[in-house]
């Protein structure tokens, strides 16, 4: 037996379904759909709690179970897992009636994957079971492969307060980021020890792949931040000038007939990586070279020189906006995230419908509804941006993305670094069309 077999256990080589193509075709089309839309692999009803449970002068905090009951009153429940047969590892846990146990799993797109490549078997937790019991004991299972094994679970929705999360966070062999180094595409811990993937470099840069790049400004959290120093600006206003002065043409379409490679301004997973490059393939008919910001940015340094100053035009305009919205600190629920989301985000739904209509100027007041009740999600400024892009109004338009900035810096959680990249370059852009009227 090989070391990857006696390592991850041996693949599949007999026993495979009739239907084994059709198989690996829907699972593959259904794992570029999450990919590119951003979806779970779990059902969209499951999601987990946490209780707070009042012990005299102590509060425990525990997991509530990951399932929702729907008020079934059948006692034929089950809970289920399975596990690899060569090496037991138990990969995925559910639970259901009837035939649940072997059917096909649409959404739980690395659980029919493993299914697909190895010898699998199932086996059951607990039967004749109500629904509230399934539910608890399902919790209870995933919580014990998590706390007394070392197995990766699929589950996209684990319980809190396990000793390991399941296996959708970065490989332990994910190089760290460091400050001026371009970070690696990444695999998870599933795709390491399942499918044998490995981080992967960047491409190398090359002078003549640069003459018509697109910066994708993916995946920018604080961790990414780290590279850049906090000032991720910086790196790429240089870049970007650098480019333009020397004849290039920064694109905006990632997939445009012109593209001649792919910026990355962030970090990126090894699958994704894949998956747009078999995109680029099927509708431009070629791979795209694609590197990173911090690599792009030190090879016009040491090729190119120096870099100019990167031009702004804030000192030479007048931001003079007019509105009805109130200031910062009359906004209710200002330190409610929850309750400013769940009073205010319906103005919001209801204003970019308006919006799409055409509809602006009401759109505008149901965006400032929202905004007063406490909604602050950057859908929220994009709404207005794009609202008051339309309507030419850039006073309005700077104002309210200086304010969005100003929040998501403060916002509980952090900032998204992604966000506000996107949003100072409408900045940029609306200084200049203001200039020009």
């Amino acid at each position: 037996m090989s070391f990857l077999n006696k390592l991850f256990g041996s693949k599949k080589q007999e026993n495979k379904p009739v239907n084994q193509d059709e198989t690996k075709e829907l699972l593959e089309q259904r794992k570029e759909k999450e990919l590119v839309e951003g979806t779970n692999n779990e059902n969209s009803e499951l999601e987990s709690t946490i209780n707070l449970e009042s012990l005299g002068d102590l509060i425990t905090i525990s997991s509530g179970p990951v399932g929702v009951s729907t008020g079934s009153t059948a006692t034929d429940f089950y809970v289920y897992e399975w596990f690899i047969k060569e090496t037991g590892e138990v990969f995925y846990v559910g639970k259901g009636r009837g035939n649940r146990y072997k059917a096909f799993h649409e959404k739980a797109y690395e659980a029919e994957k493993i299914r697909e490549m190895y010898d699998t078997d199932v086996r059951f937790v607990g039967k004749d079971l109500t629904e509230d019991e399934a539910v608890e004991l399902e919790s209870q299972e995933m919580t014990r492969i998590l706390n007394e094994t070392n197995d990766r679970l699929t589950n996209r929705i684990i319980p809190f307060f396990t000793k390991r999360g399941n296996g959708y966070d970065r490989s332990s062999n994910t190089p760290s980021f460091q400050f001026e180094k371009a970070p690696t595409l990444y695999v998870n811990e599933i795709e390491e020890h399942y499918y044998n993937l490995k981080p992967q470099l960047f491409d190398e840069v090359n002078l003549e792949n640069l003459k018509a790049p697109v910066f994708l400004n993916w995946s920018i959290d604080e961790q990414v931040n780290t590279i850049y120093g906090g000032n991720v600006e910086k790196y790429l206003g240089e870049t970007k000038n650098l480019l333009l002065k020397n004849g290039s043409k920064v694109l905006k379409s990632q997939y445009a007939k012109s593209t001649t490679a792919w910026i990355y301004i962030g970090d990126e997973s090894v699958t994704k990586y894949n998956l747009v490059q078999k995109l680029a393939l099927d509708r431009i008919g070629r791979k795209i070279p694609t590197y990173h910001l911090i690599d792009v940015w030190k090879f016009l340094k040491d090729n190119i020189g120096e870099f100019p100053p990167v031009p702004t035009t804030d000192a030479l305009i007048n931001i003079n906006p007019t509105h009805n919205r109130v200031p910062l600190e009359e906004i209710k629920n200002l330190n409610d995230w929850s309750k400013g989301y769940d009073e205010g985000m319906p103005y919001w739904e209801e204003g970019n419908k308006e919006r799409k209509k055409g509809n602006l100027e009401r759109a505008i007041e149901l965006f400032d509804l929202a905004r007063y009740n406490g909604y602050e999600a950057p859908a929220l400024y994009k709404s207005y941006v794009m609202a008051f892009r339309k309507l030419k109004d850039y006073d309005n338009e700077i104002a309210i993305i200086d304010e969005a900035i100003e929040r998501s810096q403060t916002t509980e959680g952090g900032v998204n670094g992604t966000f506000i990249l996107e949003i100072k370059e409408r900045r940029e852009k609306a200084l200049l069309l203001k200039k020009k009227v």
